[in-house]
């Protein structure tokens, strides 16, 4: 009823060379096509965000070179005789300074009651500016603050009408005269438009797209330069991203299509301390994207012609190959179609085709028993791989928890806190020991029985352990002492941690029985410093303060170190 159709040899090798040639030809294009554009993509998203780097690094360049002069003038020795007595020269100064550097809008000098005594163009002089924020910083240290509106200042700047009211960065700082008094503030109001020109400048000196755009954001997130002033184009979870990442890339939605972000926060600059701006680069992703895309589909195109080329050759070649082989082959191609067939058939003909008809049938009957047993093999290779591996995390949990509160021990916590030192003083990164010991427990263990007091103390670590941050540490360092590490906190916010375990632990009610058991605990703590040679070294700090709060009645938190400034008590 039905027609088989065969293929003869030399069709079936065409089309295998064919196939072969089309799956090479399309695996290695393919291939180097999305290496390439996986580069290109990266390239790209490189140099958006390297252009944002250089953007943030630029305003903290410009930044600290304004806060540095301020600095500078503020502490010369020929002007601090005559800051009282003679404001013609400082004006003289401030207005030699501004010629030199246009983007100071405004330079004055207050005294301490907020009188300007000296500016810029005399402009302001005589008026007070004693409730201005930048003159009550000033009083008290060097000052920045962000960029702001000052409609008063505009006003006697006679700003020529504009879209945008006139913006300032305002840098202040505490003068005093040789006898170190302090006889006024130096103030300078930096107008905002220098970092629309140095953007400008940037992006003149690239090949960049004009598609591309740079804003600069406030630390609240804000557009301080961009399109939609004072707007929070990014969600909080995005802001947080880039403040924690400093700098990267990553790809957003908007009404027009996917946009490619780069971003850098700024970090300030030696003396400089910065403002927290974050500087994003935006372009659209079909635009950055573009060149590469056409070169795809360049490179799929060329693939698919060499393709049919390299099949209509395999077809001239298959045609000479016509021959004994046919059946050869045919018989192979059994094997591979259809896998109840393990063996070859007996062929005829020449003795050239027997002999290799029984080697073939050899090997395969060889390869047969090898994979057999290779597979074996490997499944038993599995089970004890995975037994032994099984055992050695048991042993390695056991070995580095306590048995009763499965918190890490003493061995397991001073191996892990080991690098705690050496990053502190790498990074400066603050952390900080709390040495906890419970009041009386050897009352609760006569009292209530050891069984009691392991009940208490299970109830102690978990209150620890849900009270502390996933980044933290808790350990038991043995009997009825638990010591926890903190990470990044000064001794302030570890004094709150602190009062809130202990406030926790007192207000447990631990049932054992028909009894009802509390406890107190004294919390001894200490903050890493440079004089700690070793992890060793803070615990025995926190173990002093731990001594002087059980000695100050117990029940309470006492710190070790010079922590003055935060309003704790000092336990050295």
């Amino acid at each position: 009823m039905f027609k088989t159709i065969h293929l003869r040899f030399e069709q079936q090798v065409a089309l295998s060379v064919g196939v072969l040639c089309l799956v090479l030809i399309g695996a290695s294009t393919g291939g180097a096509a999305w290496i390439a554009k996986r580069d290109a993509v990266q390239r790209i998203s490189q140099e958006t965000a390297a252009l944002a780097g250089t953007m943030a690094s630029a305003l903290d360049s410009t930044m600290f070179e304004r806060f540095r002069e301020i600095q500078l003038i503020a502490g010369l020795e020929p002007l601090k005789s005559v800051w009282r007595s003679d404001p013609v020269k400082v004006r003289n100064v401030l207005n030699t300074l501004q010629t030199s550097l246009p983007t100071y809008a405004w330079i004055g000098f207050a005294a301490p009651d907020g009188t300007v005594r000296a500016s810029t163009k005399g402009i302001l002089e005589g008026a007070s500016v004693a409730a201005r924020p930048w003159f009550k910083t000033g009083l008290i240290g060097p000052a920045l603050s962000d960029v702001h509106e000052a409609l008063l200042l505009s006003k006697a700047l006679d700003a020529p009408p504009q879209a945008e009211p006139f913006r300032f960065v305002d840098v202040a700082m505490p003068v005093y005269d040789p006898s170190k008094a302090l006889v006024g503030v130096l103030g300078a109001h930096l107008s905002w438009r220098w970092a629309d020109e140095v953007r400008k400048q940037l992006l003149a000196h690239r090949d960049a797209p004009t598609t591309i755009d740079i804003w600069i954001l406030s630390s609240e997130g804000k557009v301080l330069l961009g399109p939609k002033l004072n707007d929070a184009p990014f969600d909080p979870d995005e802001l947080t991203m880039m403040k924690a990442a400093h700098r990267g890339v990553f790809e957003d939605e908007s009404p027009v299509g996917g946009i490619l972000t780069g971003f850098a926060a700024t970090e300030g600059f030696q003396t400089y301390p910065g403002l927290g701006w974050i500087v994003v680069t935006r372009i659209p992703t079909r635009v950055a994207f573009a060149s590469m895309d056409h070169a795809m589909h360049a490179v799929l195109l060329l693939s698919s012609v060499i393709s049919l080329v390299g099949i209509f050759l395999a077809w001239l070649l298959a045609r000479r190959m016509a021959g004994p082989v046919r059946r050869l082959t045919v018989a192979a191609h059994q094997i591979g179609r259809d896998p109840a067939t393990t063996m070859l058939p007996w062929l005829g003909g020449s003795q050239e085709f027997i002999e290799l008809s029984l080697s073939l049938r050899s090997l395969l009957r060889r390869l047969g028993v090898a994979e057999r047993e290779r597979s074996h093999a490997e499944e038993r290779a599995t089970d004890r791989s995975r037994v032994f591996q099984q055992t050695i995390d048991s042993l390695r949990e056991e070995a580095d928890r306590d048995p009763l509160t499965g918190l890490l021990n003493r061995r397991a916590f001073l191996t892990f806190a080991a690098d705690i030192i050496p990053y502190y003083r790498r990074y400066r990164r603050t952390v900080a020991i709390l040495m906890i010991d419970i009041d009386f427990f050897k009352a609760v263990n006569d009292t209530h029985g050891h069984a009691g007091g392991d009940t208490v103390l299970c109830e102690v670590a978990d209150a620890l352990s849900f009270c502390v941050r996933a980044t933290d540490k808790v350990s038991r360092f043995g009997g009825e002492e638990f010591v926890v590490l903190l990470r990044e906190v000064d001794a302030a916010e570890a004094n709150v941690v602190a009062t809130k375990l202990r406030a926790a632990i007192e207000n447990l009610s631990v049932r054992h029985g028909p009894d009802v058991i509390r406890v107190t605990t004294s919390i001894g703590a200490a903050v890493v410093s440079d004089a700690d040679a070793d992890i060793l070294a803070l615990i025995e700090r926190a173990d002093l303060a731990l001594y002087a709060a059980k000695s100050e009645g117990r029940n309470c938190v006492r710190f070790q170190g010079a922590i003055d400034e935060s309003g704790l008590s000092d336990a050295a």
